[in-house]
């Protein structure tokens, strides 16, 4: 059975459809604040050879947990690399394999407010959830069909997370995506707060194939301390994040309004390269028949919520990695740029600190960076 939902789910992943409408540059845009923050670079972990405590494989999730120690999960790896934060190596958490607490291919992380690790794992089609000193403590697996993405904590043992499912009609193929509240132990939701559809033609008429990361990247879920969850959706058409309290009741919708900005050629090439790469490493030999690009970029990259509980949402639009942010009541109070350069830079922002790491640094060497948020004044 486990076998047979991995094959649908790798087959939908290939499948996800990232719509291109409203393309058009609204008129009379122009950016809210010119003056950019910076966003600072303090340090970094991760070396091209010597010792094998820092040498980094793919860097699948990072978080600073509660107590400020650092939480690499390394997919390739198969563990979670933990260090102090100084950067010094503290311990490798779990490790390959198919029993209880280890892992076959993890693909994200979410920390509770009592240091408990909660980890997404595709092939063994699980939350798997491990003591803050990586024992293990229970193998959540009783999924109706894909395990939930974007899994956020909410409270001592509360989570949200995206629940998948599809239909199919002879025509049509829907991807029913309900961010949802649940409880460890508890493969049943409580209630969702939503209900999000991407609907397309099976012919392929009026959609774009996306990368290989499909149903695991294409939703965004934050939640901060006050028990607010943030949700999202990486489309080329729509930047919008929805804001919700523990209860289910909308506070508010965030977007900074920005146009949607078409990817060059070399974009689109660059971008079937890596997903071909994306492909390889999965031990499939090609992309899918019709595989193409998106022919715009995606209008939100990334949210985190930081210890002021602003929220911080990337655009998928800049050249550079690029955040609008938005206070409690999810007003734009600023704009802020890294000094990196790239699509691939990925982020974690918390209440407990910031991250960042390059997926296809130009180096080939993998780090993952301790950032510093700027101080937002009014």
């Amino acid at each position: 059975m486990k076998s047979h939902k991995y094959i649908i789910m790798i087959s939908v992943l290939c499948l996800v459809v990232v719509f291109s409408l409203g393309c058009g540059e609204p008129a009379g845009w122009q950016e809210p604040f010119p003056e950019r923050l910076t966003i600072s670079v303090m340090d970094s972990i991760g070396i091209e050879m010597g010792d094998s405590c820092y040498v980094l494989g793919a860097i699948a999730d990072a978080e600073v947990s509660p107590s400020g120690t650092i939480l690499l999960l390394d997919q390739s790896a198969c563990c979670i690399r933990e260090f102090a934060p100084d950067g010094i190596h503290l311990a490798n958490l779990s490790r390959r394999g198919s029993g209880p607490g280890e892992f076959l291919c993890p693909f994200e992380m979410a920390i509770m407010p009592d240091g408990r690790i909660m980890v997404a794992d595709m092939h063994k089609q699980s939350i798997i959830v491990l003591s803050e000193t990586g024992e293990s403590i229970e193998d959540m697996s009783d999924w109706p069909l894909f395990v939930p993405t974007s899994i956020t904590p909410l409270g001592e043992n509360l989570f949200a997370g995206c629940e998948m499912k599809y239909d199919m009609t002879d025509t049509e193929m829907l991807i029913i995506i309900k961010p949802s509240l649940f409880s460890l132990g508890d493969a049943s939701s409580e209630y969702s707060f939503f209900s999000d559809t991407l609907r397309f033609n099976l012919d392929g008429s009026d959609v774009a194939i996306s990368s290989v990361d499909g149903l695991t990247g294409v939703t965004l879920l934050t939640s901060d301390e006050d028990g607010r969850v943030f949700y999202s959706r990486k489309s080329s058409s729509e930047g919008v994040v929805h804001c919700w309290n523990i209860g289910a009741d909308s506070l508010f919708t965030a977007s900074p309004g920005f146009p949607p900005a078409a990817k060059t050629e070399q974009e689109i090439l660059d971008e079937t390269e890596y997903t071909r790469m994306q492909f390889a490493a999965l031990g499939l030999n090609a992309l899918p028949e019709g595989f193409e690009p998106d022919p715009f970029h995606v209008m939100v990259e990334n949210t985190g919520v930081d210890s002021d509980g602003n929220l911080w949402v990337q655009r998928g639009t800049e050249e550079k990695p690029v955040f609008d942010i938005f206070d409690t009541a999810g007003d734009h109070i600023g704009t802020a740029e890294f000094p990196g350069t790239g699509k691939q830079w990925q982020f974690s922002i918390s209440p407990y600190g910031s991250l960042a790491w390059n997926n296809d640094p130009l180096s080939g060497v993998q780090k993952v960076y301790m950032v510093k948020l700027p101080v937002i004044s009014f």
